[in-house]
This record gives structure tokens, sequence and C-alpha cells, in this order.
């Protein structure tokens, strides 16, 4: 079976870790946390991937544990005792009884080595791919976390933007309201524009302890992963991010890349292969084993019979063993095998089936997202445009304060809505990579320049 990932990326991953946690000393002053700088902490702080870690580490053993069968094994056995033998003869006069006291001594050393066992062979051939699934699954494992990242980051940030829009809104409201008094008390005002714009307030208010406490709980998941406080988020720079459909612009290109490099995808298939190889292993136990079989021994009274007496033996030979019937547990054993296997099969179409899903949503989401944003730039500058309008209006007496409160409403609601398109755009952009295998160092650090402040922070 090819091979797709290197054997042992766990622990080459927990070596590049100690150069990680180097570079994250040294970079520990730095202003403000960007999804390159809190993907590197949570590689080495997030506990789900280092479980995935060790889980890799431990499936890179069955290698070697299945590649042992194949080597002769040796072993040493020895024993020594003191006996006491009584020993009764029956002579012409009546029994004779006579005692013998004396050590004995028993050495061996063996030597085992197998020439032909189906069964070996079969579970190396497993092993194999057993160790591939479990790379498959750490490099899905390591795609997983930058999803999470990047989704609890741009979740943070988002939240992080609707706070400043409604703390903007909040600034806005109050000046209204103290115009509205002023004109007011100045006796060309009403009562009811001071109410309006008050009640618009406290409405604002009201949802940014809501909105903060959103800002909360993402920061609280970010948190989690790297396990630190955060520093201040740096923001997505509408300047560095460009809007561009993927590329290539099909969705079926992308499904079929994701058929043939997605770590899940390629982790089901070696496990289809393993349970294959496991239809190898149960058919095995109806064919015969041929081992050579080497020994040295040495004994001194190996016995009662043998007092007095020394040995020094040496065997050399080939042992057969041929399974005849066991009672229908091979038999058993094979349809279970052949069972196993169509289970790995349906799981690696479910997993496909999913996966396509998947991808098509982020594709979606891809090409939507470029859409959303362009709208609500426009939208957000209709809206700017508007309550320059109304302001005007407002002096020229053809407005009123109601109408400025109601474009302040839709400017808030213009540049939420923006924020969100621009987020959801570069989530699908990194899930669609992660999907396909594709979020590797190089691209984190792409999409690590889209942000308002580039940093020069780059993977060992």
């Amino acid at each position: 079976m090819r091979r797709r990932f290197p054997r042992g990326a766990a622990r080459h991953d927990r070596r590049v870790s100690a150069c990680l946690a180097c570079f994250l000393f040294f970079s520990a002053g730095a202003a403000a946390d960007d999804l390159l700088s809190l993907y590197l902490e949570a590689m080495t702080a997030d506990a789900s991937f280092l479980s995935a870690r060790a889980e890799n580490e431990a499936q890179q053993e069955l290698l070697p544990l299945a590649r042992a069968q194949f080597f002769p094994s040796l072993s040493l056995s020895g024993s020594q005792s003191r006996n006491t033998t009584t020993r009764t003869d029956q002579g012409p006069w009546g029994p004779n009884t006579t005692t013998y006291n004396y050590r004995s001594k028993q050495y061996a050393f063996s030597l085992r080595q197998m020439l032909f066992r189906p069964y070996q062979m079969a579970s190396y051939r497993q092993a194999e791919a057993q160790v591939e699934s479990a790379d498959a699954a750490f490099s899905w494992a390591r795609q997983e976390l930058a999803s999470k990242v990047g989704a609890a980051y741009f979740e943070a940030l988002s939240a992080q933007s609707e706070v400043e829009v409604n703390r903007a809104q909040q600034d806005a409201y109050q000046a209204q309201m103290r115009y509205a008094e002023k004109a007011f008390s100045a006796g060309s005002g009403t009562r009811t524009d001071i109410d309006e714009a008050r009640a618009r307030l406290d409405l604002a208010r009201a949802e940014g302890i809501e909105l903060a406490h959103r800002l909360g709980s993402a920061k609280d998941v970010l948190q989690a992963m790297v396990n630190r406080p955060l520093s201040p988020l740096i923001p997505l720079d509408p300047e560095r991010m460009p809007l561009i459909v993927p590329e290539p612009g099909r969705l079926d290109v992308w499904i079929a890349k994701a058929e043939t490099e997605n770590p899940r995808i390629l982790a089901l298939r070696a496990d289809l292969e393993a349970a294959r190889r496991e239809i190898q292993k149960t058919q095995s136990g109806h064919l015969p084993t041929v081992d050579l079989i080497a020994q040295r021994a040495k004994s001194k009274n190996e016995s009662n019979t043998s007092i007095g007496s020394d040995y020094d033996t040496g065997m050399v030979g080939v042992q057969v063993n041929m399974p005849i019937f066991s009672g229908g547990y091979v038999s058993a054993t094979v349809r279970q095998a052949h069972a196993l296997v169509e289970k790995a099969r349906q799981q690696l179409e479910a997993g496909r089936r999913e996966i396509g899903l998947m991808v098509k949503k982020e594709f979606d989401g891809v090409m939507q997202g470029i859409h959303w944003v362009r709208a609500y730039e426009q939208a957000a500058v209709s809206a700017e445009q508007t309550l320059y309008s109304t302001r005007k209006g407002v002096q020229a007496g053809v407005r009123n304060n109601l109408d400025i409160l109601n474009a302040e409403q839709n400017l808030a609601t213009a540049r939420m809505n923006l924020s969100r398109g621009r987020h959801h755009y570069a989530l699908a952009h990194l899930r669609l990579l992660a999907l396909t295998g594709g979020l590797n160092e190089t691209e984190i650090r792409r999409l690590n320049g889209w942000f308002g402040v580039y940093s020069h922070k780059s993977l060992p």
C-alpha cells in the first residue's frame, strides 16, 4: 500500500514542539495575537491535539510489533534443586531401602525461527495499513486544529467588531439625545425626539451587554486552546484580503481532490485495507506453520533414574503444525472478518459523502461570501451617504430626529453584516483548504497576511 504520510509524524511533531516553545517564549512580548501565532501555540497546548499526537505515537509501534514476529526468538532457561530420593528394592531377604541426597541441574538454550506463518505475514501487512490510517488521522487532527482555531478566531473577531460597532452606535445615539435635549430647550424640538433617542440608546446598551458576553465566550474558546490569556486580536484588513473565487473554480474538481487528499478519507481507506488483511489473518487458521528449532541443553542428575549422570544434548529440527479441526472457530472468525470489511466499506462511503457535502458547503461559502462582502460594502457606503443626507435634511427641516435614528441603525446593521461577511468568507476559504488536505503551514502563513498587522512569525 502506498503511503501518503511520513511514518512517525507525531514524533517529528514533538521535536518541533521544543522549537515552538522557544519561539513562543521569545515572542511572548508581542502586542497582539493573530491567526498564525495562536495556531502555533495551540499545537503545543491544545489537549485534544496532544491526545491525537500521543495516539499516533502509540500506533507507530504496531509495525515494530508485527516485524518482531519475523525475527528468531531466543530463550535461556535453567533450574537447580536439592532432592531426596528413597529407593526400595525387593531383595532375597526382604525389602532393601536406600536414600539418595543429590542436586539436580538443568540448563537449556533454545532458538526458534519462523519459516512459514501466514498469520504473521498478514499481520505485518495489516500493521502497515493501521499505521497509515494513524498517520492520516493525525494529519486530519492538524487540519481540524487549524479549522478550530480559525473558527474560534473569526467568531471572536466578529463579536469584537460588533462590540465596536455597538459602541459607536451608542455614541451616536448619545450625541443625538443631547442634540434633541438642546433643541427641546431652545423650543425647536419635541419631547418625543428625546424619548426616541433615549429608547434607542437604552436598547443599544442592552445589546452591548449581550455582545460583550458573546465576545468573552468566544475568547474563552481560544484561551482554552492556547491555555493562556489572550492579547488583543488583530482584525482582518480589507485591503489585504483578496476577494477571489477558489482556484480551480469548479466544485467537482474540489470534491475530487477531497476524495483523494482528505486525510479523513485516506484514514478510512486504510481502515478498509486493514479489515481486508484481517480476512487473510483469520483464513490462515486453516494453514500449516513451519518453524526451525535449535536447542542446546545440559543437565546433571536430571531425575532419580539418572543420579550421577551428566547429559549434554544438542538438537536442530523443523516443527510443522497442521490444524485439522477447531470446532468451527476459524470459520466463524472468517465470517466475522468479512462482515467487518463490509462495515469499513460503508464507513468509507459515508465519510466520502459527508466530506463531499462539507466541501460543497464551504465552496459555496467562498463563492457567496464574495458577493456578500461586495454587496454589504456597497450597502455600508449607501447607509453612510443616507445618514449624511438625513442630517442635512434635518438641518433643512425636511427630516426629523427619528429619520436620523433609523439611518444610524441601518448603518450599524450594514457594518455588522459586512464584518460577518468578511469573516464568513475567510473562514470558508480556510475550511475548504482543510477539507482538501491543503491547509498546510504555507497556506496558514498566507492567510495570516490578510490581517491588519502582518506577522513575520513562521513555522519551523
